[in-house]
């Protein structure tokens, strides 16, 4: 499996996280006190604490964590003196044993079946996938839809009032909206443009009230005056004058007429002298005084009132068609803009036709009253142009029963926008439908399986726990401890059992059964009854709490608990302990949990290099070499906050030089200043220990003792590496430490070893 811890905001930890990812089973770390171990077991122990809120661990689901720490000790022993029982299998069922083994087998093929993390598959994998698989189709298909916010807007947001309801929401309820709208049977009549032209009339500049009387209909009756039978009739002149032969067969009395009125009036006086007068048509003086007064008598009265009748006429029709509005007054009307080639067209069919009719009446006026004229009827137009007003009008009556009734049209704009929505969209929505139904059948089959798989996990465990009820005891982890007390030649003291007895109360407090609690119990050869775990000594209280974490993580914590997966996680079990018992320590680790596959991953976290190269030694090895270590290997560090880094297996050969490697980790900006002073104090007590005290003393005499006070003063506390007393750091000047340590071996005459050590 591979687990990935990752800490940040916490102790030592910083804003950037220290993160430790692996593979492998048997993953040790060595770091110096104070860079983050305690933190990291802490972390794997309360993961549910709020103080840890901003770490996190990746690759473990149901696996239990065990972990060995200060904490550990001071819960289980400090607090009270009676520790808690550990149940453990006993031998006496042999029935209920192979029960146990063969239904835990079972566990372990179904749990390969539903996830095998080492090679990544199972149906648990498989589910994940299609899950996967789904999550990306729905979120293509979300931000497809998501698109027409933009596309549909077009910038000008007229249509915004559509998508109030899923402005402010996620795309996944604005793509649900889609799928809810049932496609069309047919594809919608409107557009989208013509909705946002729709919706421009009842909200903002356009959401007013037109009044339809401002629409002015044709209702003079053209037809009346086109068809007036004087229009047809030959008009002439009196027929009983003694011109009238004249001229009728000049068949052109509207030319007679017409001359007529070029001539002066000639009065007739009685004794007067009449002269001729010019001919207007070819200039002589031929016309008598007689001859005019024969002319004008045969247009007499009646001539001259059918002409004045044709006068009244087109008078009358130019009166009523001067009376229709322009064209542009019209067409200030915005409906009957939005229609503005169609009402052009009807309009000026109408204006031709009227134009042509009042030209032929003037013109049997003026020009030629004997000639016939049939005048075509304009009433075709007039009706095709007041149906097309009639419409209009329609529309603005529609329109302001709109914006009288505004919220309930725009949602019937809205409707039907969600309509062409669907309908543009529909084949984003059918292959997304196709696909979906495909994956949801595929997640429908596999959730099928792992649910009956998960019901035959349950039918095993019951199995187990039915057979664990005859055979659970905690009587083997007493033998186991007591045994491995001797091994290591401890023989002052022994674990022991005791129990209580517990009633079982109903709701009105009524015993209605009774019960023993079995807890361990510590015995010394004396028999002493007073508080017997506070007399140990640092050691052995070391010792008999790893026992006791021991058998804890091969048993149980109660009698239903089953836990078939465990990480084991061991933090510094030998505070206080000699080299023998790092040694037992180290094979006590080795046969309880490197040499057992049942624990899925094991972590040991260490200050001490001698205990970090004996686990590496007695480790597991990868196949074909016996030396080379197979697990993985960590250095945990401080710089800035807490660091981890992969470590090669040859890289620290002893606590002495981890030191000087932490001086040049400083160097290169890799550890904190309290690391580095406690480094260097170590060193000189590791090296002149080795080689003779006083040296060391003299080295510090001939130092500058104004110069490198607060370092004299730091190098000769008593406590040798005591993280804790390091309470000032942030007053060291680290370049004078860094000179002053430099000068103690120069004065000490080991200036070789000191430029040695620093490059190695």
């Amino acid at each position: 499996m591979i687990t990935k811890i990752s800490l940040k905001s916490v102790a030592s930890c910083g804003t950037t996280p220290a993160i430790l990812e692996t593979n492998k089973r048997v993953n040790l770390m060595y770091g110096l006190n104070g860079t983050g171990k305690t933190t990291m077991s802490r972390y794997l122990a309360k993961r549910d604490d709020a103080k840890f809120s901003n770490c996190s661990l990746e690759g473990v689901s149901d696996e239990k964590i065990l972990v060995y720490d200060h904490d550990f000790i001071e819960s289980n022993f400090y607090e009270t003196d009676e520790i808690n029982g550990i149940f453990t299998l006993s031998s006496a069922n042999k029935n209920a044993e192979e029960k146990i083994k063969h239904a835990t087998e079972e566990i372990g093929k179904i749990d390969l079946r539903l996830e095998d993390k080492q090679n990544k598959n199972g149906l648990m994998v498989d589910l994940k996938k299609e899950e996967e698989k789904l999550s990306s189709l729905i979120s293509l298909s979300e931000q497809k839809v998501w698109e027409i916010k933009d596309s549909y807007y077009g910038g000008d947001r007229i249509l915004e009032f559509c998508l109030d309801d899923y402005n402010k929401k996620d795309k996944s309820a604005f793509f649900n909206k889609f799928l809810s709208v049932k496609k069309p049977s047919n594809k919608p009549k409107r557009t989208i443009e013509e909705l946002k032209e729709e919706a421009q009339k009842i909200q903002g500049a356009g959401a007013k009230i037109y009044d339809d009387n401002d629409i002015q209909k044709i209702l003079f009756d053209f037809s009346a005056a086109e068809s007036d039978p004087i229009l047809s009739e030959v008009i002439i002149g009196n027929e009983n004058s003694t011109v009238a032969a004249f001229i009728k067969q000049l068949k052109n009395s509207d030319w007679v007429k017409l001359g007529l009125q070029y001539l002066p009036e000639i009065k007739q006086e009685l004794g007067a002298e009449q002269k001729n007068t010019k001919c207007p048509f070819c200039q002589k003086e031929t016309i008598t005084p007689e001859f005019y007064i024969q002319i004008k008598n045969y247009f007499d009265d009646v001539y001259e009132k059918k002409i004045e009748k044709l006068k009244e006429l087109e008078d009358q029709y130019w009166s009523a068609w001067s009376s229709i509005p322009r064209e542009d007054i019209y067409l200030d009307n915005p409906f009957i803009k939005n229609k503005e080639k169609e009402f052009k067209l009807l309009y000026k069919n109408l204006y031709e036709k009227l134009r042509k009719n009042w030209s032929a009446i003037k013109e049997k006026r003026e020009d030629a009253p004997a000639k016939i004229f049939d005048l075509e009827l304009s009433s075709p137009e007039v009706e095709a142009l007041n149906k097309f007003f009639e419409e209009i009008i329609a529309e603005i009556r529609v329109h302001n029963k709109k914006v009288r009734n505004k919220n309930k049209h725009k949602k019937e704009i809205t409707n039907e926008f969600w309509e062409i929505m669907r309908w543009e969209y529909d084949p984003t929505i059918a292959a997304f439908t196709t696909q979906k139904k495909s994956f949801d059948e595929e997640i429908k089959l596999l959730k099928i399986e792992i649910k009956k798989l998960e019901s035959d996990k349950q039918d095993q465990t019951k199995i187990i726990e039915d057979s664990q009820k005859e055979t659970v005891n905690i009587d083997g982890a007493i033998i186991n401890i007591n045994s491995r007390l001797r091994d290591l030649g401890i023989d002052g003291f022994e674990i022991g059992k005791a129990s209580v007895d517990l009633q079982k109360l109903d709701s009105d407090r009524k015993v209605i059964g009774n019960r023993k609690l079995e807890f361990y119990k510590l015995k010394r050869d004396t028999g002493a009854n007073e508080d017997q775990f506070k007399t140990l000594s640092e050691g052995e209280k070391t010792i008999i709490s790893f026992l006791y974490f021991l058998e804890l993580c091969k048993g149980k914590e109660s009698e239903s608990e089953i836990a078939i997966k465990k990480i084991i996680v061991i933090d510094d079990p030998i505070s206080s302990l000699s080299h023998l018992f790092i040694f037992n320590v180290s094979q006590l680790i080795k046969h309880t949990f490197f040499d057992d596959s049942n624990f899925q991953q094991i972590f040991v976290l260490t200050h001490s290099l001698y205990f970090f190269h004996e686990l590496i030694k007695i480790g597991p090895k990868e196949e074909g070499d016996r030396f080379k270590f197979d697990g993985a290997l960590f250095r945990i560090f401080k710089k800035n906050g807490t660091c981890i880094q992969d470590m090669k297996q040859d890289e620290i050969q002893n606590d002495y030089q981890s030191y000087w490697k932490m001086i040049k980790d400083h160097n290169e900006g890799n550890a904190s200043d309290a690391l580095l002073a406690v480094s260097m104090r170590n060193i000189l007590e590791f090296f002149f220990g080795f080689i003779e005290k006083a040296k060391f003393n003299e080295a510090i005499i001939k130092i500058d003792p104004r110069k490198y006070q607060a370092f004299i003063r730091y190098v000769n506390r008593e406590s040798h590496s005591d993280f804790v007393n390091i309470s000032d750091t942030k007053e060291i000047n680290t370049e004078l430490f860094k000179e002053a340590f430099k000068e103690v071996f120069l004065k000490a005459g080991y200036e070789n070893h000191f430029h040695k050590m620093i490059s190695s």
